[in-house]
């Protein structure tokens, strides 16, 4: 079960009456649901339609989703089947193999002539009103504003928006991955400064050399080592999204499944997550090589240099493109921060240089 809307509260109390049956609903908990919500969050939303529902018993169950979605499917079959569940409500991903019968439902839609629910094709289309798309909901809780009473009852809307507030009061990991001298940490600073010059936001630069320095201290370059820096990297930024905090980043991170990791552990953790890619050609990197690393690396002197003997993985799922061989520093900052007042991260008062 997800949170529960007033067309699945219709489609549940028609199945229970068609049957005579006893309902059951399953919460699973055993991580984050697809739509973001941490699993003590998804429990109070759906004991908030609990008085909205016939005869009940609500279970939390302990289900962590995997990459098979059919064996997922079969599983969740599998456990309600162990309640002594006789039928499924589903809209068709669940699969069971012998198992309980599976009804799929009928599309319901809202009738604004007496404000029921019934099946779509029986409203004439002046009069029907189709239910919320997931993304349409996630859309006005990010904006914050309120669900709508004739599509999502009042205590449900009040559970979902306590766990899922606007963006700008959410906690947020902006993460800048490119080429060492790419510009990634001189942006990264400036954007941090910015934001702490607003006063509206708790922010937290990680570094990637600090990070190394304070954090990964005995890592190496080899993958495994460059991934698991990532990784520590991830955590502490989720962690500070958790707490409501803004958490800047700004590693090399070659590898695209250690950034995907960093960004499912903002997910899981509550926050959001934008990844932006410092697109700096090699070229213009070297010419700047303000470390000396590019040289040694063409020199034999030092091995693992990203971009010369170890690849870059560049990112197909960036959020956001920046080149600093054509832009100002202040430009790209501008950017970043024009892009989280779009995207409802900030307030848009703050000031761009």
């Amino acid at each position: 079960s997800g949170p529960v809307h007033r067309p699945q509260l219709a489609q549940i109390a028609h199945a229970a009456r068609t049957l005579a049956a006893h309902l059951l609903v399953l919460i699973p908990v055993g991580d984050v649901g697809p739509d973001g919500l941490p699993p003590e969050a998804l429990v109070r939303a759906v004991f908030a339609a609990r008085d909205r529902m016939p005869p009940a018993t609500l279970v939390a169950v302990p289900l962590v989703r995997r990459s098979n979605e059919v064996h997922d499917a079969l599983l969740r079959a599998r456990v309600a089947s162990a309640y002594g569940v006789t039928h499924l409500l589903s809209t068709g991903e669940t699969l069971t193999g012998g198992g309980p019968r599976v009804i799929v439902p009928r599309e319901l839609a809202y009738d604004n002539r007496d404000g029921q629910w019934r099946w779509r094709d029986d409203i004439p289309p002046r009069n029907r009103r189709l239910a919320l798309r997931p993304e349409e909901i996630e859309d006005l809780l990010d904006r914050g504003f309120p669900l709508p009473e004739w599509h999502t009852p009042p205590a449900v809307a009040k559970e979902l928006a306590r766990a899922r507030p606007p963006r700008r009061y959410r906690g947020l990991v902006v993460f800048f991955t490119g080429l060492s001298g790419s510009g990634k940490s001189t942006i990264a600073r400036g954007v941090a400064d910015a934001l702490r010059e607003s006063g509206e936001r708790t922010v937290t630069l990680l570094d990637g050399d600090v990070v190394r320095r304070e954090l990964s201290r005995g890592l190496g370059f080899s993958k495994a080592d460059r991934d698991l820096n990532i990784r520590r990297i991830g955590w502490v930024a989720a962690e500070i999204a958790r707490h409501r905090g803004l958490a800047i980043c700004c590693p090399i991170a070659p590898y695209a499944e250690a950034r995907a990791t960093a960004r499912r552990m903002a997910h899981e953790a509550g926050g959001g997550f934008v990844l932006v890619y410092v697109s700096t050609p090699l070229e213009v990197c070297e010419q700047r090589d303000r470390k000396g690393l590019y040289a040694k690396a063409r020199a034999g002197q030092i091995r693992g240099m990203t971009g010369i003997d170890d690849p870059y993985e560049e990112p197909t799922d960036a959020d956001l493109v920046i080149d600093t061989s054509d832009m100002s520093v202040d430009e790209a900052v501008d950017m970043v921060l024009q892009y989280l007042i779009d995207h409802g991260w900030v307030e848009p008062r703050l000031h761009l240089s």
